[in-house]
């Protein structure tokens, strides 16, 4: 056990700070400590899991990642009951300022993504992850991993610019050659 303990304490102190930064990037900065902290607590309930110290930051984002999901879901039903209790008729407001700006309309057009797609952008964009990283934090293959990355890409640049702004699909066989064969 003292040898566990003592790989844990390596990485832990190695990890803490890439797993705070992991996790401060999706919560508010008054959550992160404790979300980071229960990511460690069960990657020690989970240390005969425990990859090589090479592979281990991802498997640790992995499961920060499942964490998470549980915060969000625990936030989603606060936030529920917050929306039931302000559509009781004497808590409403309609005072809402308008803002309209690059940022806010790319914010909008993340928020629309599938939470799936987010996570994925989330990987590439603010952890840096390679495919092969990505593909161990969703427990997946390495191409499956590639081919999400690009369809979450791909969904953002809809979601911002709508689909008049996709291209449409090139035919793999020109319409003459098409005529040609069917004759």
């Amino acid at each position: 056990m003292a040898d566990g303990q003592t790989y844990f304490g390596r990485i832990y102190r190695r990890h803490y700070g890439d797993v705070r930064r992991f996790v401060g990037r999706r919560l508010a900065e008054d959550e992160v400590e404790d979300v980071a902290a229960e990511v460690f607590v069960v990657a020690w309930r989970r240390l005969a899991d425990m990859p090589a110290e090479e592979r281990v930051l991802p498997w640790l984002y992995g499961i920060a990642r499942r964490v998470l999901a549980n915060e969000f879901r625990r936030a989603r039903r606060a936030q529920d009951l917050a929306e039931h209790v302000a559509s009781q008729p004497e808590h409403r407001n309609g005072d809402h300022a308008e803002a309209v700006t690059d940022r806010v309309a790319a914010a909008a057009a993340f928020d629309r993504l599938r939470e799936n797609d987010r996570e994925i952008l989330r990987l590439v964009a603010w952890e840096n992850l390679s495919t092969a990283e990505i593909a161990t934090v969703l427990g997946c293959a390495r191409t499956t991993a590639a081919m999400r990355v690009r369809r979450a890409r791909r969904r953002l640049f809809k979601s911002l610019h709508g689909p008049e702004h996709t291209r449409p699909a090139e035919p793999s066989v020109t319409a003459s050659a098409a005529e040609g064969a069917n004759r």
